[in-house]
Order: C-alpha cells, then structure tokens, then sequence
C-alpha cells in the first residue's frame, strides 16, 4: 500500500528528528519486510518502503529529489 506524505515547511532546528539524505543517494532510504511504502508528497519518489504501520513515527525525510520536507507522524 502506497502512502504520500503531507509536506511540511522546514524543521526548526532541534524539533524533530531529520532524515537527510544526500543528492543522488539511492532510494528508498529505509527498507523493510512489511506492506506499507512512503511516498514523498510533493514527487512522489519512494522514500521508505516495506514498513508496518506505526514502526516509523514522529521522524521527517528531507526528499533527496525534490527537496521537500516529509512528515512522518
């Protein structure tokens, strides 16, 4: 099951946790065994995929395509 993330404005630093991927880095940048795949909300590139629901949680990934914030609450 394929979920897009709500994009959000840039974490002020020291609120949350941020996963930063380089420019170029090979995506997904988190795999797993489980049914569920986290799609960038503004690319739709695969940011994370085969989790279960609730394994990833209060955790933002700066998109290494687009660029965008992620959030994963």
């Amino acid at each position: 099951m394929d979920v897009r993330l709500r994009i959000i404005p840039e974490p002020k630093p020291q609120t949350r946790a941020v996963l930063e991927p380089k420019v170029g880095e090979v995506l997904p940048v988190i795999k797993g065994n489980g049914y569920l795949n986290l799609l960038c909300g503004n690319c739709g590139a695969v940011l994370v995929e085969g989790i279960n629901k609730g394994q990833i949680r209060n955790m933002v990934i700066h998109c290494p395509i687009c660029r965008y914030y992620n959030n994963i609450q």
